[in-house]
């Protein structure tokens, strides 16, 4: 009879065989969960796993973008999956930041967006990226403010133009998420743009664009004729 053990050390060369031979392609989207568990445990069978927090968050991309707290709920997950799943995660957005440090940012506004999407448009919380540029528009600074609720996140007006100042940046883009999936912006979204754009041109600083993120989606005010 075989064993448990031996059955999972058939299983995981097969599933690598699999994915080498498809250079990854052919895989089902639990399949390449497991294969990124399999560095956080060596013994345990993970596909159980990796259905349960595809099934949990809705999705494969919701797995990577789930709250650390969120991901302690779901059975069996410890920090050696958690610190597997959010190292895929921050590789990902750092492939995509890299490409968006290419170029200019007002020729590299799809690649932004990507960025965008990976790094905050899938959070079940509000979260701000202010992203500061030079004369060129080459990214200086790209800061995550605050965590808000679900709904809202506070964004100090006074302070991003302090940092502004402070690295001598030139243009800002502004972008938040929209947990609810809903691109459109709310009152209070166009209100603190006004805001923002006004405190920017008091100091001869250029508000490029305020991008609102969902995970299926974007709107862009200055896409919109609202900057």
């Amino acid at each position: 009879m075989l064993k448990s053990s031996d059955y999972q050390k058939g299983h995981r060369k097969r599933l690598r065989e699999k994915c080498i031979l498809s250079k990854g392609q052919s895989l089902l989207d639990y399949e390449i969960l497991e294969l990124i568990l399999y560095s956080a445990y060596q013994r345990i069978d993970v596909k159980p796993m990796a259905r349960e927090l595809i099934k949990r968050f809705g999705s494969f991309a919701g797995v990577f973008n789930a709250d650390i707290d969120d991901l302690k709920s779901v059975e069996m997950v410890g920090d050696s999956a958690i610190s597997a799943i959010l190292c895929v995660k921050e590789a990902l957005a750092r492939i995509l930041k890299e490409d968006v440090k290419e170029l200019p940012i007002v020729n590299n506004s799809q690649k932004l967006v990507n960025y965008l999407k990976v790094s905050i448009g899938q959070a079940s919380k509000e979260k701000s990226r202010i992203i500061y540029m030079n004369k060129k528009c080459n990214v200086i600074a790209d800061d995550l403010q605050d965590i808000g609720t679900i709904d809202q996140t506070p964004l100090y007006v006074r302070e991003v133009i302090k940092r502004a100042l402070a690295i001598s940046a030139s243009s800002i883009v502004l972008s938040h998420n929209h947990p609810s999936g809903d691109k459109h912006p709310s009152s209070g979204d166009i209100a603190i743009t006004k805001q923002l754009n006004y405190a920017c041109q008091s100091m001869n600083i250029t508000l490029i664009d305020h991008i609102i993120i969902t995970a299926r989606g974007y709107f862009s005010f200055k896409e919109k004729g609202l900057l």
